[in-house]
């Protein structure tokens, strides 16, 4: 399997506790990355499809036009 390689911009604070797992698992932090994404992807997948199941079952019959709040507010 060939491998591609990827660049991140994370925030510093986002970095910082990488660091900290990083010294506490002795792991370097571009493999602890690599292993929460693979971890995480699983259920990202199987959420993402079940979101968009969910979305293209919506008919036109269930969708309803603007509700009048203005009615509300100017009352």
């Amino acid at each position: 399997m060939s491998n591609k390689k990827l660049s991140l911009e994370i925030s510093e604070s986002l970095y910082e506790k990488l660091e900290e797992l990083s010294e506490l698992t002795e792991e370097p932090i571009n493999t602890l990355i690599i292993r929460i994404i693979a971890m995480r992807m699983p259920s990202l997948l199987r959420e993402t499809k079940e979101f968009n199941q969910m979305l293209d079952a919506i008919t036109p019959e269930q969708l309803h036009g603007e509700i009048g709040l203005e009615e509300v507010f100017n009352n």
